[in-house]
């Protein structure tokens, strides 16, 4: 009997249950305090001040999509379009605002409104359709990077000087920014816990069949989560624009990958039904951290992207292990 069958062996049935459950979790932070531990001992920069807002802040702008990806997965869904959106809606945004206060409001109701209605979108085709989601949202991709790309190839419009001054706003230590992305994960995860909703999402992911045939309105409740990752997506779009103060083509790629990644690291799974907000908070932690962690140690970006591979392989077998 090997070490962790025997330490299983010694526990009640409700505590083997609760780490089953909650162990992949316990291991995706336990990576965090590692690579914090890492990073305080190899670098000097790692825990100042400085940047631990500048993780804070990217940690914000990956997390808040990662949460409307999260709602999608659930369903047994993805949404492969959520980075070429973020690409358009900086455009759009940068555009409409033009540099001008006067234009935020509009600037920001136009960029929300285009990703409810893409989102929408996305649902019309997956339910009444009946186009899997990962087609419908990959071909999502190419058109609203096509269309980002026949907008400009290069920076285009502004923002305002109030909006730019948002990305650095603090409220004491903490950048708003930040304290935005704790809102909307208290709120998620209060809509998932407390919410007919949030227990649809569940259902429909664990059998969207006996879901349906128990009354639960599953087409309405994918037009919900589709049109909330894509809001998501546009949201963050503003805030690239309140960090780049121009339409920036280049800001949204990879984005889609990034989320997925984070949310499965988190323990959310692929095949829907199953997955928390703490989880995907730690995926994005892990992303996130291990990025800035290797940069300050000048790593090759080559080597990089090696090491986050090994490293996301590694805590997802792990989550793998204590999930089986």
């Amino acid at each position: 009997m090997n070490l962790t069958a025997r330490f299983m062996s010694g526990l009640t049935p409700s505590q083997r249950l609760f780490l089953r459950r909650h162990g992949p979790v316990f291991a995706v932070y336990g990576f965090i305090l590692i690579l914090f531990l890492i990073g305080a001992t190899q670098s000097e920069r790692f825990m100042s001040v400085r940047n631990l807002t500048n993780v804070a802040r990217q940690s914000a702008f990956l997390g808040i999509v990662a949460l409307g990806q999260m709602l999608v997965i659930l369903t047994a869904g993805i949404d492969l379009s959520v980075g070429s959106l973020v690409k358009l809606s900086i455009l759009v945004s940068a555009l409409a605002m033009n540099g001008e206060p006067a234009n935020l409001g509009m600037a920001i109701l136009l960029t929300l409104g285009l990703g409810l209605l893409v989102g929408l979108i996305h649902g019309f085709l997956v339910n009444e359709v009946k186009i899997a989601p990962f087609i419908v949202t990959l071909a999502s991709l190419g058109i609203l990077r096509g269309v980002s790309l026949s907008i400009s190839t290069s920076p285009v419009g502004s923002a305002s000087r109030d909006f730019i001054m948002f990305y650095v706003q603090k409220i004491g230590p903490i950048p708003v920014i930040a304290l935005m992305f704790v809102v909307l994960l208290i709120l998620t995860a209060l809509l998932l816990r407390y919410t007919a909703f949030g227990k649809y999402l569940y259902a429909i992911g664990g059998n969207v069949e006996v879901a349906r045939l128990s009354g639960v309105p599953v087409k309405r409740v994918r037009y919900g989560v589709y049109a909330l990752c894509s809001i998501t997506a546009s949201i963050t779009g503003l805030l690239w624009l309140s960090r780049m103060g121009v339409g920036d083509p280049a800001i949204g790629d990879g984005i889609e990958l990034q989320t997925i990644t984070a949310v499965i690291i988190g323990g959310t799974s692929l095949f829907g039904g199953r997955g928390t907000v703490i989880g995907t908070l730690g995926g994005v932690l892990l992303l996130v951290v291990m990025a800035n962690l290797l940069v300050m140690l000048g790593v090759n970006q080559f080597v990089q992207g090696l090491i986050q591979g090994i490293i996301i392989v590694a805590a997802v077998a792990l989550y793998k292990q204590e999930g089986d």
